[in-house]
């Protein structure tokens, strides 16, 4: 309040001169007398109330109105802008149809007291009804467009305020459903990093039964599998650390991942004839969190790659090297309109297949191609080289 207060007194002493120029330039270049500078100043600095209390600022510029009529010579009707300021504020503040009100009654004052007191005499009663007719009309288009043009200017700031207002709320609600989508992602991921860990645990016993029974009968095969056990258990170790701070959910597994090592799993995911799979190189033995992974962000890419370029070629190229894996997905420019899916249903898109592959040390890019379609890249470092996974014959 205090700072609108401040604002408008600024406002009513800026308006002083402007006032004073625009009634030496309607006065045929003369000032009127001090009487009349007086009124108009007066009436010009209660401005400073129009935010403050409108209706009763426009009723004192009013009566102010009246008195400077009343002063001037006959038939000069001098006017100030700090009537039309203070009906523009009642239109910004009021109800439209209270400030087009005072306008109109505002008109109508302000000419009944210059007809009054100010109006020379006509000698003929039709012209000086014609006069104050006219003198009417004027009044009446500057305060009910200055009420107008108020009311209009509001409707546009509150508005704005409401589209900013439901835009903090899309983002906000945005926002959530990101956080909510991205621990469901976390929760899923530590999931089965668990049951990897479980499968892995699940030997380390079994195989520390063998050291158990060996340890008296065969020494040496029993330190070839307590070493086993050794580089197991700190495999094992290995995967969990990367989920630290991650929590398993309690809603089920996932009926839809198949079981075998992670190129078995994106073999069967292509299947259906979907995408083309091409491999360069051996797999090897690779780490549980990073075979889930390349399945994961495979998944994802070809679900991302039906809803919005649907018909369109896919590619899914791995290549496995000492040092890396990268698993590149190109999927060409779409043959048909965008297919809208349950958001609920799927992953989270870029979002999630970069939190699977910062889980596991890996980097992720994605981005348009030339030809219009969208390619994916993964690519994991190797810890160490990889080994030659066993056959059923060496298992």
């Amino acid at each position: 309040m205090r700072t609108r207060l401040i604002q408008d007194a600024a406002l009513g002493v800026a308006a002083v001169p402007f006032t004073a120029v625009l009634m030496w330039l309607t006065n045929t270049g003369r000032l009127p007398g001090p009487a009349v500078l007086a009124l108009i100043t007066a009436q010009t600095l209660l401005i400073c109330l129009r935010r403050v209390t409108p209706v009763w600022c426009l009723a004192l510029m009013l009566a102010l109105q009246c008195a400077i009529s009343a002063a001037v010579p006959p038939g000069s009707g001098l006017r100030g802008v700090g009537l039309a300021v203070a009906v523009y504020t009642c239109g910004t503040v009021l109800v439209t149809r209270t400030a087009i009100v005072l306008a109109v009654i505002t008109a109508v004052v302000e000419i009944a007291g210059y007809a009054a007191v100010s109006l020379p005499a006509a000698p003929d009663l039709s012209l000086e009804l014609t006069r104050i007719a006219a003198h009417l009309v004027l009044s009446l288009l500057l305060h009910v467009g200055a009420a107008l043009l108020g009311a209009h200017l509001a409707m546009r700031r509150r508005f704005a305020e409401v589209v900013a207002a439901g835009a903090a709320a899309d983002a906000e609600a945005h926002r959530a459903r990101t956080e909510a989508v991205l621990t469901a992602e976390r929760a899923r991921t530590a999931r089965e990093l668990h049951d990897v860990a479980a499968h892995h645990l699940t030997s380390l016993i079994v195989q520390a039964t063998l050291v158990e029974r060996l340890v008296g009968r065969d020494p040496d095969a029993a330190r070839r599998h307590a070493a086993a056990v050794r580089e197991e258990g700190r495999n094992t170790l290995h995967n969990l650390r990367r989920i630290v701070g991650a929590l398993r959910s309690d809603d089920g597994t996932d009926p839809h991942l198949p079981d075998g090592s992670g190129l078995a799993m994106i073999d069967k995911l292509v299947s259906g004839g979907e995408a083309v799979l091409t491999v360069d190189g051996a797999p090897g033995v690779q780490d549980p969190a990073v075979e889930l992974a390349l399945y994961r962000v495979a998944q994802e890419a070809l679900t991302n790659a039906r809803a919005h370029a649907p018909g369109a070629p896919v590619t899914i190229a791995l290549t496995y090297r000492p040092s890396e894996t990268t698993m590149e997905i190109h999927n060409g420019p779409p043959a048909g309109p965008p297919v809208h899916h349950d958001r609920e249903r799927r992953g989270f898109g870029l979002i999630g297949m970069r939190e699977r592959a910062s889980l596991i040390d890996g980097h992720l890019s994605a981005g348009p191609t030339a030809d219009g379609g969208w390619h994916v890249r993964l690519t994991v470092p190797h810890t160490a080289p990889l080994a030659v996974r066993p056959t059923e014959e060496h298992a």
